[in-house]
């Protein structure tokens, strides 16, 4: 489960959803809405006229939807002013700013470049416009410029004695904001939050702010996605219309996550009205993701309101935004690694309840119920409606056991295991009939229905569960497999994996195989110390002079984890760094069953000897071996789990 700092855990309390009282105040300024377009900040340095160019040709698709602005982040500059003024970099744009920008007018997009308020650009080597600003701001104007990216870098804080730098940002920023004026969209960009931008940026003129804190672009991953949009959360209530939270770049199309996780990525920034700025090249962006117009229309309503919880326990999300024409937009993200059911109530009416990205309508009487992939979320748009439609159905396939299990199940191969699916007429505005699931397994599998599959009518609230028995082949490779499930029209998925518990008696560890392993340099190895980068390059395990010939070759931070389905009573290995790095290196060995830490060494260095481990892992479905860094620079923990040996029944 993600653990929520003190702060966070007081900002993401439960909370009801409170329709808006009236309509907002109408937007000034460029933007009626969050901005929508392209950057060239995964082009670095090597943006030009020309990639520019190729970019805007491809955004051209999506121009219908709204994505608008050509943004140059950075790099475009020439190293020094030319008489005073700024001047673009002649071998990466001989043509010009005001040739770049007609030529993208001429598509009907907006061309948009980044300035530094300090006295030089954050890359590239140009210069900022520090003492600059009016001069700058009339040149990028003449131009044609329509968005202005203003970072923060290279600030003389000591021009400014005795201010702090939110004190010398708000001297800054407000600066260039004026001499800009209102026709053009300013991106106020802190990306370590030292302004807190947040607290003063909207009263500044600024269109959008930074709010991720972190000192860095977003990374192209699912774990740095959510932690940017979590912090983006803390700031929900300093958004409004026509100043927006911005919590940085759409990843999709990048290649770092899955379909799944662009699609709550694009969900969430959606729900917070946040900038909808793509980082891949457009033509790699997948239009399934960011080419939903009902889904843009929610980011882009022109409430302008940034959405919030309706409820959060840290892994299942429920948001809700107010839309201009009355109706709320609800949000369902499952930040778990394993599907599941996510439920809000939302009032006494009866309710037309739209899913967005699969475009399916139902009806409601006021729950909101649906089973929600891992790393997935669901978009609604909900009104209030008498509308005909069928009642909305809760479709599950291998529900968690209780709440917070975040683990697939395991079926092991050759033997049964049971799998439930359950259809819940959670609408209850009509009764269900002829409800009948079917499963469809892959090749060379085995399913049986132990129960009925069929039930002739479900009236509100009625569930039809089915148990299967669903068998892997004896040979089926370990791993994660997806068995489908199909009920009048609709689909769910449940991800199990494969695995194979260790037999009776005492087995190393090194002969198991493993359902995960996670290793802060190059891959675990088997029988032998971490070595280097490459797989099979360690060398004999050995500690303070004593070689080992079985055991896991680690490098701290690592965790490796096997399956034991209940059938181990105890984990056993001598723990310490190994002699390969010399005296360098320290790290901690822990051992954990399931969900808590049953044994640990205390911190080993490089210049101690090997300490026994033995824990108990009684009735535990999985342990996991665990090396931390022991406090010190992580290059030399080449941590050893010499003689790893487990014993079951």
């Amino acid at each position: 489960m993600r653990i929520l700092t003190a702060a966070a855990a007081a900002a993401l309390l439960a909370m009801p959803f409170v329709p808006s009282a009236g309509a907002a105040a109408s937007f000034t300024g460029a933007a009626a809405g969050p901005p929508m377009g392209w950057s060239s900040r995964s082009l670095g340095c090597s943006v030009s006229e020309s990639s520019v160019r190729k970019a805007a040709d491809a955004l051209l698709p999506l121009l219908a939807l709204g994505y608008r602005y050509v943004i140059i982040d950075d790099c475009w500059l020439a190293a020094q002013r030319a008489g005073g003024a700024l001047a673009p970099d002649a071998t990466r744009f001989p043509g010009g700013v005001k040739a770049l920008a007609d030529y993208v007018h001429g598509k009907g997009l907006k061309l948009g470049l980044s300035l530094s308020a300090g006295t030089k650009a954050c890359s590239g080597g140009g210069p900022g416009s520090y003492k600059s600003e009016a001069a700058d701001a009339g040149q990028l104007k003449g131009w044609g410029v329509d968005y202005v990216k203003y970072d923060w870098c290279n600030v003389p804080t000591a021009d400014f004695p005795g201010q702090n730098v939110q004190q010398i940002a708000q001297v800054l920023y407000p600066r260039m904001r004026q001499a800009l004026g209102a026709d053009v969209v300013f991106a106020m960009n802190n990306e370590d939050g030292s302004t807190v931008p947040w607290l003063w940026g909207k009263g500044a003129g600024a269109t959008t702010w930074r709010t991720n804190v972190y000192n860095r672009p977003i990374p192209d991953t699912y774990a740095s996605m959510v932690d940017i949009w979590e912090t983006n959360q803390l700031r929900a209530e300093y958004a409004g219309p026509g100043s927006w939270a911005d919590p940085d770049l759409i990843q999709a199309g990048r290649g770092g996550m899955t379909e799944a996780e662009y699609r709550a990525q694009f969900t969430l920034w959606a729900v917070g009205a946040a900038p909808l700025i793509l980082q891949a090249d457009p033509a790699a962006a997948p239009p399934s993701v960011v080419a939903n117009p009902k889904v843009v229309a929610v980011n882009q309503d022109s409430l302008g309101v940034h959405g919030t919880f309706v409820k959060t326990d840290g892994w299942y999300h429920v948001l809700s935004k107010p839309l201009a024409n009355g109706d709320r937009a609800v949000a369902l993200f499952n930040e778990s690694d394993r599907a599941a059911t996510i439920q809000t109530r939302l009032g006494g009416s009866r309710y037309r309840v739209e899913e967005l990205w699969s475009g399916a309508v139902a009806s409601s009487k006021g729950e909101l119920s649906a089973q929600v992939p891992a790393h997935g979320a669901l978009l609604y748009r909900v009104s209030e409606s008498r509308e005909q439609a069928p009642p909305l159905v809760t479709f599950e396939a291998d529900p968690p056991a209780f709440l917070g299990d975040d683990r697939p199940s395991v079926l092991e191969p050759g033997k049964a295991g049971e799998i439930v699916t359950q259809v819940t007429n959670t609408g209850a505005t009509a009764g269900l009939r002829d409800v009948e699931v079917a499963a469809r397994v892959p090749d060379g599998w085995q399913v049986a229905a132990r129960t009925p599959t069929r039930a002739s009518r479900l009236d509100g609230g009625e569930t039809l569960t089915v148990k299967w028995a669903v068998t892997p082949p004896a040979g089926a490779t370990p791993g994660t497999y997806e068995i489908t499930f199909t009920q009048g029209g609709q689909t769910a998925v449940a991800v199990v994996t494969v695995a194979t518990a260790p037999g009776p008696g005492r087995t190393s560890l090194s002969d198991v195989a493993w359902t995960s392993a996670k290793n802060y340099f190059g891959p675990v190895e088997k029988d032998t110390s971490n070595g280097d980068k490459a797989a099979g390059d360690g060398r004999p395990i050995t500690i303070e002079g004593v070689t080992y010939a079985k055991g896991l070759g680690a490098h701290a931070p690592a965790e490796i984890e096997y399956y034991l389905a209940g059938r181990c009573s105890t984990v056993e290995f001598q723990a310490g760094i190994d002699d390969e790095v010399g005296a360098a290196g320290s790290a901690d060995f822990e051992v954990w069953a399931d969900g808590g830490r049953v044994a640990h060494s205390g911190v080993l260095t490089g210049a101690m000897p090997a300490r026994k481990v033995t824990a108990s892992v009684e009735g535990a479905r999985y342990v996991r071996l665990v090396a931390t860094n022991g406090g010190d620079n992580a290059t030399s923990d080449h941590a050893d789990f010499a003689d790893a040996v487990i014993t079951c029944q």
